[in-house]
């Protein structure tokens, strides 16, 4: 059965799929103040200080399935009704504190807003300027850094507290990594989805809707059939259902050759698969922006070939990523986005049983294609491919995380990097951790491997030999 890591998820799920259940009957609209209702039926509060509060908080979840607020630039927003109890401040002198004659702490301040008090240090909030000096000079680790999970786990620093102690995004220094989504304790910062949208196309019928499913769908589906995942899809509506990983297999080719040509005028080519990771380059490393492969995504990619059969498709990206949702608005070669968490709403809003289905084939894409979704299958793909065109003489690095990503480039910016190729991933791990998975797991890499592995083809080449793919532009 389907697991969740947590509450915050499942109490998303729950709202998704109350919006998804009326979106399918067509009785949305008139049933929106019901789903607070049914999600949060009290009398008694579960999480928050009442029922009421609760509700409110729903009912924003609400909005944010909705589409969420379009005069907000970001694909994601803070709830401000669910950002309401974290730590205010920063820095709090502990109960280990001895009372030493040293007070290291109090010299170390350069605000003066150390006292000592009976003995024991007091930090005056007011003049606290949250520097850390007074905790990185306590002997006895007295002094607790209490920092807000979103700020302290977003990679470029875009998330500030405003004078209401809310959470606010600075959407210029934003990379749509997701990081906060997922580190938030309280839910209180999520996505804007296009469940409804999707929902309602697959209701007309007036074009036929294709499902992209992402590479990394094998581990968050890994408690049923994989071929049964592609039979429910189909129930949802979708007219047929294409790996991702085929468009990876596109990738591969053609970035290989836009490597090669990087290589002759000696410089280096940085990937271009993760689109938070474009992003941080355009926007911490500008004068690296020629750098970044101009091959489209595995996404872009795979929408393309889709189209190229069947010039009337719209295609909806199944995946682990918020940074999707940004590269649609800006590629526009597809038309919808959806998460893990949301495909997963769907399915159950429909009350479709995976475990209970014929399974169905999905032998798309290449061993090295589906291998795109764990750290290190960019590269891996590649060289695998230059090797068979006899070019082997290549250096790579792998960079899991902004963290790694930020430390790679700062070196190639000041030209002491004499790697042929960097592989950035946003995300630790790849796409398999991404912030809208439903699970993180040590074994989602062995359920990648296990997929990958499935696969009929073992190259790029063998995988996109029934397709012409001559007239695909992949820039």
């Amino acid at each position: 059965m389907r697991k969740f890591e947590n509450q915050v998820q499942l109490i998303k799920h729950e709202v998704l799929k109350e919006v998804s259940k009326y979106a399918f009957d067509g009785t949305l609209e008139e049933n929106l103040a019901l789903i607070p209702i049914n999600v949060n039926p009290g009398p008694d509060e579960k999480y928050r200080c009442c029922i009421f509060h609760e509700r409110a908080i729903t009912a924003d979840r609400v909005k944010l399935a909705m589409g969420g607020n379009a005069f907000i630039p970001g694909v994601v927003e803070v709830l401000e009704s669910a950002c309401d109890q974290c730590p205010v401040d920063r820095y709090v002198v502990t109960e280990t504190c001895r009372g030493c004659l040293a007070h290291r702490c109090q010299g170390a301040c350069p605000v003066d807003a150390i006292s000592i008090n009976k003995g024991k240090a007091e930090i005056d909030h007011q003049k606290c300027i949250e520097c850390g000096k007074c905790k990185e000079s306590c002997p006895y680790n007295a002094i607790a850094d209490v920092m807000r999970p979103c700020r302290r786990d977003c990679p470029v620093d875009a998330i500030h507290i405003d004078s209401r102690k809310k959470a606010v995004i600075n959407y210029d220094e934003c990379i749509s990594c997701g990081a906060c989504v997922y580190n938030c304790p309280f839910g209180a910062i999520q996505d804007k989805s296009e469940i409804t949208s999707v929902i309602k196309a697959l209701g007309e019928k007036k074009s036929n809707i294709y499902a992209m499913l992402a590479p990394a769908f094998a581990s968050q589906f890994d408690y049923v059939d994989l071929g049964q995942v592609i039979t429910g899809l189909k129930l949802l509506g979708f007219r047929d259902v294409i790996e991702v990983a085929l468009g990876a297999d596109l990738v591969t080719r053609h970035e290989a050759t836009e490597l090669i040509q990087m290589k002759i005028k000696g410089e280096t080519l940085t990937s271009s698969c993760c689109p938070s990771f474009v992003e941080f380059i355009h926007k911490k490393f500008p004068e690296l922006s020629d750098n970044i492969s101009h091959t489209v995504s595995p996404m872009t990619a795979t929408a393309r070939l889709i189209k190229s059969v069947d010039p009337t498709a719209k295609v909806v990206f199944i995946g682990p990523c918020i940074g999707k949702k940004l590269e649609k608005q800006r590629a526009q070669d597809t038309e919808f986005v959806l998460t893990f968490e949301e495909i997963a709403a769907m399915i159950d809003a429909k009350s479709i049983d995976l475990n209970a289905l014929t399974p169905q084939p999905l032998n798309n894409a290449s061993y090295y294609g589906r291998k795109f979704a764990s750290s290190g299958g960019v590269s891996s793909s590649v060289l695998n491919h230059l090797s068979e065109q006899g070019c082997v003489e290549l250096q790579v690095e792998t960079c899991d995380g902004i963290d790694a990503c930020s430390k790679s480039l700062k070196l190639l910016k000041f030209k002491k990097h004499t790697v042929d190729f960097i592989e950035g991933m946003a995300c630790k791990g790849g796409c398999i951790k991404g912030p809208v998975t439903m699970h993180h797991g040590p074994k989602d890499i062995k359920s990648i491997e296990n997929y990958a592995k499935m696969a009929f083809e073992a190259t790029p080449d063998e995988a996109l030999r029934i397709f012409d793919t001559s007239n695909i532009s992949l820039k």
